[in-house]
C-alpha cells in the first residue's frame, strides 16, 4: 500500500514537471507567433505608409489662393494607422484641383472621386485615377492653350478614364464628380459618374445641382 502511494506520488511529480515543460514550450511558441504577427503588421503598415506617400502629391489643391475662385477640400480616409513615428491614413477617396487654359480662358478643374474598396484596394484605384488625371492636366498645360471647348475637354477626359477602368473588368470601380469653372464668367461645366450629387450653398440655403 505504501509502495503504491509512493509510486503515485512519483508519477504525480513527473506529470507536474511534464506539464510545466509543456506550458513553457507553449508560452515560447505563442511568444514567437505573436512576434511574427507583429513583424508582419509592421511590414503591412510600411506598405500602407508608402502607398499613402504616393497618394499625397495627387491630393493637391492647385487653386487654394485663386483670384476669383478659391478651392478647399477635406479628406478623411477609412484606414487610420501608425507607422513608426508617423500617423497616416489610407483609402479610396481623392480630391484634386488645378488651373488650366483652354481657348485663352482660365478654368479651375476640380474632381471628387471615390475608388471601390477600403484601405489598400481603394488606394490602388485612387492612385490609378489620380495619376491618369494628373497626366491629362500636364498634357493640357504643355499644349499652351488648346483650341477645344471646356465641355469637350471634360468629355474626352471622362472617356479616357472610362476606357482605362473598363480594362479591369469590374474588379476596380470608381465614382467621381469632376468639372471646370470659368474663372471670369463663373460658368460651371461638370459631369457626375455614379457619385453623390454636388451641393450649392448660397445665401444660407443649400440645394443639389
Amino acid at each position: 500500500m505504501i509502495e503504491n502511494r509512493k509510486q503515485s506520488q512519483e508519477e504525480l511529480v513527473q506529470l507536474n514537471a511534464s506539464l510545466e515543460t509543456k506550458v513553457v514550450q507553449r508560452t515560447a511558441e505563442l511568444s514567437e507567433t505573436l512576434q511574427q504577427v507583429q513583424e508582419l503588421k509592421v511590414k503591412q503598415d510600411g506598405d500602407y505608409f508608402l502607398t499613402s506617400l504616393l497618394l499625397t502629391p495627387l491630393q493637391s489643391n492647385g487653386n487654394e489662393e485663386g483670384k476669383n475662385v478659391k478651392s478647399q477640400f477635406f479628406i478623411k480616409q477609412f484606414k487610420q494607422f501608425t507607422f513608426r513615428k508617423w500617423e497616416a491614413e489610407l483609402g479610396g477617396d481623392i480630391c484634386m484641383t488645378d488651373t488650366i487654359k483652354l481657348n485663352n480662358r482660365h478654368y479651375l478643374f476640380f474632381v471628387n472621386a471615390d475608388a471601390m474598396g477600403k484601405s489598400i484596394q481603394g488606394a490602388g484605384g485612387a492612385l490609378i485615377f489620380g495619376t491618369s488625371v494628373k497626366a491629362a492636366l500636364i498634357r493640357t498645360k504643355l499644349g499652351k492653350s488648346p483650341t477645344i471647348q471646356p465641355e469637350i475637354w471634360l468629355k474626352n477626359l471622362y472617356h479616357d478614364l472610362d476606357e482605362l477602368f473598363t480594362t479591369f473588368d469590374g474588379t476596380m470601380l470608381i465614382s467621381a464628380v469632376m468639372g471646370l469653372i470659368d474663372e471670369e464668367r463663373g460658368t460651371v461645366y461638370f459631369l457626375n459618374s455614379e457619385h453623390p450629387w454636388p451641393v450649392i450653398y448660397r445665401d444660407a440655403k443649400d440645394y443639389f445641382i
